[in-house]
């Protein structure tokens, strides 16, 4: 990101979007292959998370080169083993990022600072900037993650999509590091989730006071990458209280049989909040990719979202501004291309989802994801993308339940308030 490096003397600038992560940069690549006049406003930052996707749900986005030429490792074969080891013949990528970043900003206007507050008119919005300048603008994007210039989430009695309103939020976590063996990984495969324990008779969770079998195991994510480098990471998919960095780390050794922090080339910590309710849809600052609430309630996932995204919400920020839309108006046909209805919908089922898994003891996680994967590809995958078909995760759901023994059939459905309000999402 060079400084400044946006066209001087501009009054008004069609769509101002503030953050330059993945989300950010996909939107502004493809409003700006639209002819869209748009600025990106951001920190110099670097990232540092791994982006991982399911090759087949990002080969077709806009990325501004061919795939395989911002990846930094691709695997045929994706491994996850709960009670038993299930080999899936659905590729994975990993993002290069600095391959990724340069791809995706080129070409697009940008400007190193950060916004301290928006003010609306009735035609625009003015972004006043730590530097002490201002950035007048049709729309503006949020895209900073965390969705600070979005008004609120939604009240818990609104239109509110949500997993279990008198639980709060938990997140996930991880704790990763990139080394130079490959001694901890399979050759030529990428381990999305190992559930098998790191401790051997002795429970790995932060949370006193309760039993063991009422707990959330952790699980190994890693591959080597076409550089040499290896990634090995514990992760807690969920868990409120979230999972802290010390214990993710002990677990991560002693599941290694080393720590080997010092030895790393990169340390990576993730925290993902999880089971969010929705971003208010009524306001003038639009969010988009984890600021709208892209992150999969049960994933965790958010980027490849983000990138399958990013085109729909483009074509609909050139044709509103053709049509002459501003202010409100703007705003909210632009929320409808974020969030259409059918993906509320959708969102409904996935939180249905996070209800019934976050309640599962953690003895029956492990069965519970070698029953997911044991289902036709086509259910588990689309039930893995936000942007699915509202049908089809229901169809994942049922089929999952259909296939399950009773035992876990009961636990799955020890709340029907959460699937009820799926249901009636309709």
């Amino acid at each position: 990101m060079q400084p400044d490096s946006a066209p001087a003397g501009r009054d008004i600038v069609d769509v101002a979007i503030v953050g330059a992560g993945p989300a950010g940069l996909a939107l502004a690549h493809a409003i700006t292959r639209r002819g869209v006049d748009s600025i990106v406003i951001a920190p110099d930052t670097q990232w540092h998370a791994t982006y991982g996707a399911w090759r087949d749900d990002v080969e077709a986005c806009e990325l501004g080169a061919p795939l395989d030429a911002v990846v930094r490792g691709a695997w045929p074969l994706v491994r996850v083993v709960g009670a038993r080891e299930h080999r899936l013949a659905r590729p994975y990528v990993v993002f290069d990022n600095q391959r990724l970043k340069a791809s995706l900003s080129a070409g697009i206007a940008m400007r190193v600072d950060s916004v301290v507050a928006a003010e609306h008119d009735t035609q625009t919005t003015t972004l006043r900037l730590a530097s002490g300048d201002e950035v007048r603008a049709r729309l503006v994007i949020d895209a900073t993650g965390s969705g600070v210039l979005l008004a609120h989430r939604q009240a818990a009695n609104s239109n509110r999509a949500v997993s279990d309103r008198s639980a709060p939020a938990g997140a996930q976590t991880a704790y990763g590091l990139v080394v130079r063996s490959s001694a901890f990984v399979t050759p030529g495969v990428f381990t999305l989730m190992d559930w098998r324990p790191p401790l051997s008779g002795e429970a790995a969770s932060p949370h006193q006071g309760e039993a063991a079998s009422t707990q959330h195991p952790t699980f190994f994510y890693g591959a080597q990458f076409n550089d040499g480098a290896t990634l090995v990471e514990e992760t807690s998919l969920y868990a409120q209280p979230p999972f802290d960095v010390d214990t993710l780390r002990r677990l991560l050794a002693v599941r290694l049989g080393v720590d080997l922090t010092s030895q790393a080339a990169n340390v990576e910590l993730v925290r993902t909040p999880m089971g969010e309710a929705l971003p208010s849809r009524g306001t003038r600052v639009v969010g988009f990719g984890a600021a709208a609430g892209y992150i999969h309630p049960v994933t965790g996932y958010s980027v490849a979202g983000s990138l399958r995204a990013a085109p729909r919400v483009a074509d609909a920020i050139a044709s509103a501004l053709q049509q002459g839309k501003q202010g409100a108006d703007l705003a909210s046909a632009i929320w409808q291309a974020v969030w259409p209805q059918q993906l509320l919908q959708t969102r409904a089922w996935h939180d249905a989802g996070l209800h019934a898994l976050r309640r599962l003891p953690g003895d029956c996680v492990g069965e519970f994801f070698d029953e997911f994967f044991s289902l036709p590809v086509e259910l588990w995958s689309s039930y893995l993308r936000i942007d699915s078909e509202p049908a089809l995760v229901r169809r994942a759901m049922f089929a999952l339940f259909r296939r399950s023994r009773w035992s876990l059939r009961i636990r799955l459905a020890a709340s029907p308030a959460a699937l009820l309000r799926a249901i009636v999402s309709r």
